[in-house]
């Protein structure tokens, strides 16, 4: 500490004097000419500069950041596209043993995704050995102790850095290019160690779509705008980062449903990193991660001890530098698991991350933290976590970003040379826990039968597991489990394997604790099996492990026949997801039957399809979707209606494309036709001229938000393809993003639904119908009543025979998030489609005649049981997994609501189908409002 205190004391004198008064703390390195200097121009005040950082060293051989990008990194009003990144590395690897790089994948929109090894040129020559070793300690069945021990004797821990994943966050893909440079070149003593001892995986720009955006719109719009930074905040960000996701390109941890979550988990299932870093920018000064907790079940504790030796080790080496505001805990709680970086916890290695100060722009600003409170506490307040809390008010600098970012990055290098041994131990001993606990603990597995509602959910879930690398087998004969009989074929997710408790995580209940004092920070339920909608069990008979079982080694697929004989095609709906994918398969004639009915003495549902087509195109679409279809030789007699598809609009604002982006990447997977619209499409109007469905997106702001936008005053604000600007304009444009739709646009809408057309809501869009007049007789429940994160609740069919709910039973769960609850007025309950929970509740203006409400029914044994059945699905608990506050205001309120208005008809969702790619079982409820759309009662 005193080597450390002395160090930042010469940095301190190096701003405040002359350098060549002082003597050079930096020997053997040899400063770059001008980088002291320049990281001293860049750099606000002299105690936001450890001596860690506050000097480049020079190289003759190895090109510095400054001689590629020509400024030091973390210059003032200065941003890196990815094309300079990925050039200034290639530069690095051409001219350094010590220094590889290689494409590890492809983004969406085409770019390169990059991963770069920075270590000991014998270390990087040994990689292919070091990566055998981590995958060897990942699994004790195939790793004694006695083998363990000298595979960690022989390895060396693996520590993986993240950065540019928000892409407003940006100043770790500059960062990052210094930091490589300096574990290349320097040989200081304590760096020469990382590199003996470390290898170190560098991903410079996780998503290269948006980093080129944000770089872009700076450049295009805020380098030379005149504005306090609160009003430069209003419109920092292009209104899109990634091709679909916009944050939640940090929750797609469980779906993988990204091109850049594939690539950093195939990187982590190549090399089984120890640490997994992401660098993120929003606290000040540094946030350190630990979580609050409730911890997910999927860490283990020894991973936790380890968030906290990290932390408290950089808190305290950087504290000891003199630097203020650096902090741990108190920010995160450590629950939800499908962040980019929980694919190190869900594997047994230790994902965290930084949350360093970050402008997002490249400017130098004033800002204010008096009303910054984390955790219930002002930011600026002492804290046991935060002993050195910032400043109330400050000038910060995307230098002094840089600083402390690396400045912690090496500290956790450095104790990561130190520790290695232990890291390597400690993914072993994670994973032989896990097989320990799996001897004696129930449950001992979780079976999936064959026979699903939906195969096709039940084949995601199957390979969602394989390819997080989960182990599923195949029963091989049937097998009985006290009064429980599984046939041969289901399918086995077996508890003794190494990762046993992420796999417990992912498919079992979660119950948030009522009482925790802080705000869930993400959705705090995920249950695999309710998400999806597939039936399934845990075991807690041991003998499950006994049975004959086969190991799957590929992707499971379902495969759709037709049986019977017969012109006419019987498709039951069972919920099926996949009909959306048949119907625009089948060019043929198809209908839904709108009842029940019987069939060749077959009973089948509401929604039934009924299909006139060609017989090999019916079995050749079936067979490839695994629908099955029954041919019958007379056509049903039940009423019906033709399923024809409309001609659909995706809308969005320019100030909220997050869930947009979802949708349209739900849709995309299917090859659904659509049109991405926006608020000058709603301008010009004459809507119906080309859409007959037009889906809003749950999309932020109160209703003058969705209203009007952006405040025009900024504007104009392009977002449009040009040369010089070629990222911008995809996937769709604008010429000026300010504005909104203004009211002419809400009347332009308005007249679309009168006309005939279908509106559909999902969430707070909902606003922009109730509170914006489009219909009548819907208020909003007060939101101070309820708090309902992310979780999986009870809901219960009102209308059975409506389209909207075809596929489902009468008492489906859904995903509920904080969207907005709404009443119905009593003569507008018969709207209700959907409620949620199970207990009957009054509408709030009913009156009921207490002198005629007595009626004795018949006590039948048939009345009786009937009634008993009621309360019993009314005694069935609101939420399955997860947590509600409140949970009595949201039980009985509307979920989905049918409102026919004029010639049209606009349908709430209060809660969001299509969340994240995630509420599978959900997204039926929008297919069907798509495949039905003008044949609602």
């Amino acid at each position: 500490m005193h080597l450390r205190l002395s160090r930042t004391l010469a940095a301190a004198l190096i701003l405040a004097g002359p350098l060549a008064a002082q003597p050079s703390p930096w020997a053997p390195d040899t400063p770059e000419p001008g980088s002291v200097e320049q990281i001293r121009k860049f750099t606000t005040e002299a105690r936001y500069l450890p001596e860690t950082v506050a000097y480049v060293p020079e190289s003759t051989s190895v090109p510095s950041p400054s001689d590629v990008l020509g400024h030091i990194a973390g210059a003032a009003n200065e941003l890196s596209n990815v094309a300079t990144i990925y050039d200034y590395y290639r530069k690095l690897d051409a001219a350094s043993d010590r220094v590889e790089m290689s494409v590890i994948g492809k983004t969406e929109e085409g770019r390169d995704l990059v991963l770069v090894r920075v270590s000991s040129a014998a270390n990087l020559r040994n990689i292919s050995r070091y990566k055998e070793i981590t995958n060897l300690l990942a699994d004790p069945r195939r790793t004694s102790e006695e083998t363990m021990e000298s595979l960690v004797a022989e390895g060396k821990p693996i520590y993986h850095l993240i950065g540019g994943l928000h892409s407003t966050e940006t100043g770790s893909p500059e960062m990052l290019m210094e930091l490589a440079y300096r574990l290349a070149v320097s040989e200081k003593p304590e760096i020469a160690r990382i590199r003996d001892e470390v290898i170190v995986l560098i991903t410079p720009v996780a998503e290269p779509d948006g980093r080129d955006r944000v770089v872009e719109w700076y450049y295009r719009h805020l380098r030379n705008r005149d504005l306090p930074y609160q009003e430069l905040r209003e419109f920092s960000s292009p209104p899109y980062w990634g091709h679909y996701a916009f944050h939640d390109n940090n929750r797609d941890g469980m779906q993988q449903a990204l091109a850049l979550t594939r690539a950093v988990h195939e990187t982590f299932f190549e090399y089984r990193p120890h640490v997994v870093h992401d660098l993120h920018e929003s606290l000040p000064l540094l946030y350190i991660s630990t979580g609050h907790g409730p911890y997910s079940q999927a860490v283990s504790p020894l991973t936790i001890n380890q968030w906290t030796q990290y932390a408290h080790n950089e808190a305290g080496a950087l504290s000891a530098m003199g630097l203020p505001g650096v902090w741990t805990w108190g920010f995160w709680d450590g629950w939800w698991p499908g962040y980019l970086f929980s694919v190190a916890n869900n594997h047994n290695s230790t994902g965290r991350f930084y949350e360093t100060f970050g402008n997002s722009l490249a400017g130098t600003y004033e800002r204010n933290l008096e009303d910054t409170r984390f955790v219930g506490r002002p930011v600026t307040e002492v804290q046991w976590y935060r002993p050195d809390p910032p400043a109330k008010k400050l000038v910060w600098s995307l230098r002094n970003n840089t600083n402390y970012m690396q400045a912690g990055v090496l500290e956790a290098l450095s104790y990561t040379a130190t520790h290695g041994e232990d890291l390597l131990r400690g993914g072993w001993t994670k994973a032989f826990r896990n097989l320990e606990q799996a001897k004696t603990n129930a449950p001992y597995a979780w079976v999936f039968p064959e026979k699903q509602r939906d195969r096709g959910r039940l084949a995601y879930l199957i390979n969602r597991l394989r390819a997080h690398r989960y182990e599923v087998h195949r029963l091989d004969r049937e097998l009985k489990s006290g009064d429980k009989e599984y046939p041969a074929g289901s399918y086995v997710v077996r508890l003794d394997q190494p990762d046993r408790s992420a796999i417990i995580t992912l498919l079992d209940v979660q119950k948030f604790p009522a009482d925790e004092p802080n705000t869930p920070y993400d959705d705090v339920a995920w249950t695999w099996p309710l998400l999806y909608g597939v039936a399934g069990e845990k075991l807690a008979d041991k003998k499950i492990l006994e049975s004959p079982m086969t190991l799957l080694s590929e992707d499971i697929a379902p495969r759709g026949s037709i049986s019977g004989s017969g012109e006419i095609f019987l498709i039951a709906d069972r919920g099926q997801n996949a009909l959306l994918d048949l119907r625009l398969a089948i060019p043929g004639t198809i209908e839904a039957a709108e009842t029940s009915f019987t069939a060749e003495r077959k009973e089948y549902p509401a929604g039934t399809w009924i299909v006139q087509a060609p017989r090999e195109s019916v079995q050749k679409a079936v067979g490839e979707i695994g629908i099955d279809a029954v041919a019958v030789r007379g056509m049903p007699e039940v009423r019906r209606h033709s399923v024809d598809m409309p001609r659909i609009g995706v809308m969005h604002t320019w100030t909220s494309t997050q869930d947009i982006g979802w949708i349209r990447y739900t849709f995309d997977q299917v090859r659904l036709p659509y049109t991405l619209i926006h608020d000058g499409d709603l301008r010009q109007g004459n809507l119906g001229a080309r859409f007959d469905l037009i889906l809003f997106g749950n999309s932020n702001g109160d209703l003058a938000r969705l209203v009007h936008g952006l405040d025009p005053k900024y504007g104009p604000l392009a977002y449009t393809k040009t040369a010089e600007f070629p990222s911008h304009g995809v996937p769709d444009s604008s010429a000026d993003i300010t504005g909104g739709m203004g009211l002419e646009g809400l009347a332009n809408l308005q007249k679309f639904v009168h006309d005939g057309g279908v509106l559909v809501t999902i969430e707070n869009a909902g606003t922009l119908a109730v509170d914006g007049g489009i219909v009548r007789g819907i208020s909003r429940v007060p939101q101070g009543s309820f708090n309902s994160p992310g979780s999986e609740v009870q809901a219960k069919v009102l209308r059975p025979e409506h389209p909207l709910v075809y596929g489902y039973e009468e008492l489906p769960t859904v995903f509920r998030g904080n969207a907005p609850l709404f009443n119905v007025r009593g003569r507008e309950q018969d709207r209700v489609v959907l409620q949620f929970g199970t207990k009957r509740v009054e509408a709030e203006d009913a009156v009921v005649n207490v002198a005629e409400s007595h009626e004795w029914p018949a006590e039948d044994a048939a009345s009786v049981k009937k009634e008993e059945e009621e309360k019993k699905k009314e005694s069935k608990p609101l939420v399955l997994s997860g947590f509600v506050k409140g949970a009595d205001v949201v039980e009985g309120k509307p979920a989905i609501i049918d409102v026919p208005t004029g010639k049209g008809r606009v349908i709430l969702f209060n809660f969001n189908p299509l969340h994240r790619y995630l509420t599978h079982s959900d997204f039926r409820f929008v297919y069907n409002a798509i495949l039905h759309w003008n044949d609602m009662p």
